[in-house]
């Protein structure tokens, strides 16, 4: 083996995580760390949704710190550049939780797995990675490791990666709504939510889009996902320090010329408008379940047809016109550190991190 072999094998060694996650049952596990200090942090990766891919905003992706151990809630494309880019090592983002299986929320999987094994080099590992998500993530998972098997298969020959993708990566399906993983960091509960109101019972068993509750030691964060307005949704969230939320302009989408409507048959652009009003959050939407939920903040991310500053400053103040809480508009890297703390605690529930 020549010198710059062996240097770049140390160096791919040396960018692993020595220790491995292994998972006995798939609920409980142990906590990988990363580099960082304590606290609770949310650095939002990606914050424009699907499904025009925009120069400025990555796709739905954000960063869940907690004491230095880095957790993933969704994928988007650019998700992985993102992660880079926040300091983050991509092979340290053990476990990744996915919301649904929407193309603007779930593609870059691939991209992260592919860089988590090259990471590993030629040497035998048991460093194992966790994927959960709705029905149909387990094959997802290995689908993705089929696909980068292939390229991989070359540095296989080379002996600068291994062969056994499929080993190191783990689809966990998730049934229904409950409990679905904790650690000695945090505790995870799903919740079914109305992304897919307009799916008939039966395709509802097969298809499932989840709201996801994470209780840290510094405070409880919910994830919407995408969804619809939900009571279930608002009461899922009760009291959650901080409401992590997709937000959608109606009007926008339909009338501006993002997305093409105005040249569909009335019939399609009837049937766009049921599901952007069903299926999605628009402001007034997301103010009513921030104000059911009392939670004590707002962080708004998944803008779609995409914003500038303008358009966010509206979108904050669309939503507090409904409910009185403060309402943050994210934006790609921009970290927050949450605070714990009940309702009408004089500490905000979420800041920017210094």
């Amino acid at each position: 083996m020549t010198n710059e072999l062996r240097s770049l094998r140390a160096a791919l060694r040396l960018g692993a995580v020595a220790l491995a996650l292994a998972f006995h049952h798939p609920v409980t596990a142990t906590a990988a760390p990363d580099a960082g200090g304590g606290g609770t942090q949310l650095i939002m990766l990606g914050t424009n949704g699907g499904p025009v891919i925009r120069k400025d905003r990555a796709e739905p992706s954000t960063l869940l710190v907690v004491d230095g151990t880095p957790y993933l809630i969704d994928c988007g494309v650019g998700a992985l550049r993102r992660i880079v880019e926040a300091g983050i090592n991509p092979p340290n983002v053990r476990t990744i939780f996915i919301t649904h299986h929407h193309p603007d929320h779930d593609l870059d999987l691939a991209g992260i797995m592919a860089s988590d094994f090259f990471s590993i080099g030629a040497g035998e590992s048991k460093d194992r990675w966790n994927i959960y998500g709705p029905p149909g993530t387990s094959r997802f998972v290995d689908a993705a490791a089929n696909y980068i098997s292939v390229p991989f298969e070359t540095f296989a020959a080379e002996k600068l990666a291994g062969r056994d993708i499929k080993s190191h990566f783990i689809g966990h399906d998730i049934a229904g709504s409950g409990l679905v993983y904790q650690d000695d960091k945090i505790r995870v509960t799903a919740m079914e939510n109305a992304h897919y109101a307009l799916m008939s019972d039966k395709q509802r068993e097969r298809f499932k889009s989840y709201s996801y509750r994470i209780q840290t030691p510094h405070g409880i964060i919910v994830f919407t996902g995408d969804t619809g307005p939900s009571e279930t949704v608002a009461k899922f969230a009760k009291g959650a320090d901080v409401l992590v939320s997709e937000v959608i302009d109606l009007d926008l989408i339909l009338n501006g010329g993002t997305s093409g409507a105005e040249q569909w048959s009335k019939d399609d652009q009837a049937a766009l408008r049921e599901h952007l009003e069903r299926e999605h959050l628009v402001p007034s939407a997301v103010a009513h379940i921030a104000k059911e939920a009392d939670v004590r903040s707002v962080l708004l991310y998944h803008f779609v047809p995409g914003t500038d500053e303008a358009r966010a400053a509206a979108d904050v103040a669309d939503v507090k016109a409904g409910y009185s809480g403060p309402v943050t508009a994210s934006h790609d890297l921009a970290r927050y550190c949450v605070n714990a703390g009940g309702s009408g605690s004089d500490r905000d529930a979420l800041s920017a991190c210094p």
